[in-house]
């Protein structure tokens, strides 16, 4: 079985966990924020970009609630995080994090099934 760069990476942290103290998480954000392109996504909106909410591929869906379910299109697969971390799934912002993506679609299937 091919086990694609997120899997390994989400293997890594699961089998062993990885604890970050605050300052390391917050570098990592910080990082992340410095090359986030959501702010030039069409399905961005203005009260986002005031609210700071944006790096939605590790935080998940929009907390403020200004990023509604209209999905007007998606650059996620264009942005150096995507790339680094092996991204597959996309719109962020609307549908939650790759994680919680690739869960939802485990459920999905089951259920199916089932």
């Amino acid at each position: 079985m091919d086990i694609n760069r997120f899997e390994k990476y989400l293997s890594l942290i699961t089998d062993q966990p990885l604890v970050l103290s605050p300052a390391e998480r917050g570098g990592i954000l910080l990082t992340r924020k410095e090359h986030c392109r959501c702010p030039d996504c069409p399905t961005y909106q203005e009260c986002a970009e005031k609210a700071d909410d944006r790096i939605f591929c590790t935080l998940g869906a929009g907390r403020e609630g200004c990023i509604t379910d209209e999905e007007l299109g998606c650059i996620c697969s264009t942005c150096a995080v995507y790339h680094d971390v092996g991204f597959e799934k996309q719109f962020f912002c609307t549908r939650g994090n790759e994680q919680q993506q690739r869960i939802l679609s485990v459920l999905e299937m089951r259920e199916k099934v089932y």
